[in-house]
């Protein structure tokens, strides 16, 4: 049998085994308490991390809605105070823990009137949270002009992605209100162009009436001069007096026609004539002045003799006169020839003199207006220097084109070619063109003349006693539509521009009244816009001042009841 000191020793042994079993199982125990808890922080760690990322992806989303769907209402619609206030709203819906509101500088836009956009009262939610108070800047043009407001509490939301995300819908509400204010500038310039463009309209309707209607006055007055007896020397004098005055006309239509043309409001008016009646008028204008120069000076247009022309006859005789009275003015010794000739469907009109010649230099810049080649070191030679530029847009509003080649010393030659609409004569257009004929007898007519000037009632009854028509006068619209009332007219020729009445609202009120018979208009407007008005009340023609007696017949030849 085992001693007793053996079974003690081995009792011992036993004993400090199990003692050292106790104490390694309470140290893996106490390791393994402790990973369990590592285990459960990390846990709630990526329990953490993952509800933050879902927040996160969360208002991301919500936020790109709101860009989105504003993003393109802003394109289709101008912001207002209700848009505003609905982004707020929006804006405030995303998330519980940030409360918005958006501030903007008074006058910002004409469509936004409060100091503020907030959605509704305080958030709940927020009233016991930390909270951080954050904006984000609305810059126009480099400059805050608002702000988004934000309230966010500290313990829920990632600041740095809040920022971020909210910058984006600032951005967005930047370059909306900044187009808002390019649409409103492009307005106000629209209409500033518009006003200023009423303002050139109104004024050249005016200066055209003032400068037109005494030059019908001077220019009548030495029609109906030449026609009475004359001296040797007021025959002289007269001679001077027309070729001024239809100078003077050249001038004054230079001058109002560029500025029609740089306002778009020069339109051609095309009618039918003889090519006689711009020959005859140049003859009038140049025969004079190139016999006191001892010049020669010829028109040939053959081509033109038995025709029938349909273009714009002021404009075209507008053309010529300038590049005639240039040769004239340039050459003081030789000739000055007009010819026209028909090449390839269009009419060429040379114009060619034995004049001092233009240079090249000058040759570059010579259809600029108030430009004029200094063709000589005194300058000799006076003028607006608006003809050729005149010209040049004539000629390209009539489809055509001018040239020129000169020498110095030599000459020059223009050379204008047009597609002018020329038909062989007919007997029906003999009535149109000549209507001072003496076998259309005007004499039965009755006329009742509508003009407050006194030179001009004096020019135009004057040309109708000459014709022996019978004519009343009356001085402005009220006096027109009483006479037209009480007496038949076979024409009546209204002015526009009148005291008490003008001949616009006369005319209104006699169409009204059923007045069926002609309504001439005399006026001095030659713009696009008075000329349709003319017709818009009711009247069915134009008689423009300054007319000649020659243009009166062929009015009243046209209007004439006896020969429709």
């Amino acid at each position: 049998m085992p001693s007793q000191a053996a079974i003690e020793r081995k009792l011992k042994r036993e004993k400090a085994a199990r003692q050292a079993a106790e104490k390694l199982l309470e140290e893996k125990s106490l390791e393994l308490f402790y990973a369990n808890q590592k285990l459960e922080v990390a846990l709630k760690q990526v329990e953490q991390r993952s509800e933050a990322s879902f927040k996160r992806l969360e208002l991301q989303q919500r936020v790109e809605k709101i860009l989105i769907y504003f993003g393109r209402l802003f394109l289709r619609t101008n912001i207002d105070d209700v848009l505003l206030l609905d982004v707020v709203k929006q804006l405030d819906e995303i998330s519980e823990s940030i409360e918005c509101s958006i501030t903007l500088a008074p006058d910002t836009l004409p469509s936004l009137k409060l100091p503020s956009y907030v959605s509704g009262p305080p958030k709940v939610i927020l009233e016991g949270d930390a909270h951080i108070n954050t904006s984000i800047p609305i810059e126009v043009e480099q400059k805050q002009i608002g702000s988004i407001n934000l309230i966010v509490s500290q313990s829920s939301v990632d600041m740095g992605f809040v920022h971020s995300q909210m910058s984006s819908v600032g951005e967005l509400l930047s370059s909306s209100i900044y187009r808002n204010l390019i649409t409103l500038r492009l307005v106000e310039s629209k209409e500033r162009a518009e006003a200023s463009e009423r303002a050139t309209r109104e004024f050249l309707a005016m200066i055209n009436h003032e400068l037109r209607t005494p030059l019908n006055g001077l220019l009548g007055s030495v029609e109906l001069l030449a026609d009475t007896k004359l001296t040797d020397s007021q025959k002289d004098l007269h001679q001077n007096l027309s070729q001024s005055g239809l100078m003077l006309r050249t001038i004054i239509n230079d001058l109002l026609d560029f500025s029609k043309i740089n306002a778009g409001m020069l339109e051609l008016i095309d009618s039918e004539f003889r090519w006689y009646n711009i020959d005859s008028m140049l003859q009038s204008i140049f025969e004079h002045k190139t016999t006191e120069k001892q010049l020669n000076f010829s028109i040939d247009a053959q081509c033109l003799d038995d025709k029938i022309i349909c273009a714009d006859q002021e404009r075209l005789t507008q053309v010529l006169v300038n590049l005639l009275g240039n040769a004239v003015k340039f050459t003081d010794r030789g000739h000055v020839h007009l010819n026209i000739e028909e090449e390839n469907g269009n009419y060429v009109f040379r114009i060619s003199d034995t004049g001092i010649g233009i240079s090249d230099s000058a040759q570059e810049k010579l259809f600029q207006p108030f430009t004029q080649a200094d063709r000589s070191s005194s300058r000799n030679y006076e003028g607006t220097g608006l003809g050729l530029a005149i010209c040049k847009r004539l000629v390209e509003l009539m489809g055509g084109s001018i040239s020129l080649s000169s020498e110095l010393g030599v000459g020059t030659v223009f050379k204008v070619v047009l597609p002018l609409n020329v038909e062989t004569a007919e007997i029906h257009s003999q009535r149109v063109e000549n209507g001072a004929s003496a076998s259309f007898d005007l004499s039965t007519m009755k006329v009742l003349v509508v003009d407050d000037i006194k030179l001009n009632q004096v020019i135009i009854t004057k040309m109708l006693s000459k014709l022996a028509i019978s004519h009343d006068v009356a001085v402005n619209g009220v006096e027109a539509v009483d006479c037209a009332r009480k007496r038949q007219y076979d024409l009546i020729f209204m002015d526009c521009r009148m005291p008490v009445m003008d001949g616009f609202e006369a005319t209104r009120i006699l169409r009204a009244e059923q007045y069926q018979n002609p309504i001439v208009a005399l006026t001095a407007g030659t713009t696009r816009e008075e000329r349709q008005t003319c017709f818009d009340v009711g009247m069915d023609d134009i008689l423009s001042k300054p007319y000649t007696a020659k243009d009166l017949v062929k009015t009243l030849t046209k209007w004439n009841p006896n020969l429709a």
